[in-house]
């Protein structure tokens, strides 16, 4: 069962990651005192030394673990892994509740400044199977500082072995996605998840409850800013009516897109935007002509006093540093309905 709350929806590496990194090496490296290593001992100081780097490796080795169903999930491949992961981009909360023989586990973070993964795990009583029409008769999402939050989520969909931390039937995955539309500071804001009621569904949306308890996870956010800024201001021509992009903002998580001009509200009265569709797809070009056209992902698109907003947050990771084109698309268009922004 999906959740959501829709209202108002239209680097240096972080402190974390330096403590992570001197746990590590105080947990390879023995508590000594200082002194001096004459000349003869050089041989040994080296040695010392390799072993050093061995405890540094292990540390980063750590660091960087990605959870298997995140990684799957944004078909992330190790050096993706390694890059966000370094860069900040990675959160692990390792918070955790038990109330009534269920437990609720914030296992791993992945975001930037457009909004944030949460990935959890939900281990229900023995006999209680959990699929992905279960659900929480109410989920609340708190962010410090902020009055509100769009977000969506629910159990993750497919069969218990992918879906599922150990396979079992009464272990399951639990996907939330905030949305910064404002692209605020959220960055250590402690986030707070408020669970309450089990249920599962007997058909059409018919939910029980299974499991009667409250749950609470908290904890402060981590993520770091990846986004790439281009700034343009130049108009191009769609089917007749003038388009400004005045700006593109992309990281490997996600897009946002900034749109002015005269002629772009006739092009949005010709779209079904004010009925919660599209104006227009999105594509990138990358460096060795590879066509992203499937990009896809949730997010928002709005329209006011004459300027129009998107924000996509990717299902999969993109290179954007490989990115060489941005194409929009205004389907709604009978022609010349493409522009192609080069982002240099």
């Amino acid at each position: 069962m999906t959740h959501e709350n829709w209202d108002g929806v239209f680097p240096d590496a972080p402190q974390d990651f330096h403590r992570a990194v001197e746990q590590a090496l105080s947990e390879c490296t023995p508590a000594r005192t200082e002194r001096r290593f004459p000349m003869k001992r050089k041989a040994l100081f080296i040695a010392a030394a390799a072993v050093a780097a061995l405890c540094v490796t292990a540390a980063a080795a750590y660091v960087f673990q990605w959870n298997e169903a995140m990684a799957r999930r944004f078909g992330a491949d190790p050096k993706q892994q390694e890059l966000l992961s370094s860069a900040g981009a990675v959160g692990d909360p390792e918070q955790s509740v038990t109330e009534n023989g269920l437990t609720v586990s914030a296992l791993q973070t992945l975001g930037d400044k457009n909004g944030v993964y949460l990935l959890l795990s939900v281990k229900a009583p023995d006999g209680t199977a959990l699929t992905d029409s279960s659900g929480f008769e109410m989920l609340g999402v708190n962010l410090e500082g902020s009055d509100h939050v769009s977000w969506s989520g629910g159990f993750m969909s497919g069969p218990a072995q992918t879906a599922s931390l150990s396979g079992a039937e009464n272990e399951r995955y639990f996907e939330l996605r905030l949305y910064n539309t404002q692209q605020a500071d959220w960055n250590g804001k402690t986030i707070t998840l408020d669970f309450a009621n089990l249920q599962a569904d007997r058909g059409k949306l018919d939910m029980y409850t299974v499991t009667e308890g409250e749950w609470a996870l908290s904890w402060p956010l981590t993520y770091t800013d990846a986004m790439q800024s281009f700034t343009f201001g130049e108009t191009y021509q769609v089917n007749g009516h003038a388009v400004t992009v005045d700006s593109v903002q992309l990281s490997p998580l996600s897009l946002a897109l900034s749109l002015s001009g005269d002629g772009l509200e006739a092009l949005i009265e010709n779209s079904d935007l004010d009925e919660a569709g599209s104006l227009c797809t999105v594509s990138l070009t990358m460096e060795d002509g590879t066509v992203l056209d499937e990009l896809y992902g949730p997010g928002t698109e709005r329209y006011a006093d004459g300027l129009y907003g998107r924000a996509t947050s990717f299902d999969q990771i993109v290179d954007a540093d490989r990115a060489a084109a941005l194409t929009l698309t205004f389907f709604w268009e009978s022609g010349n309905n493409t522009i192609t922004i080069p982002l240099d």
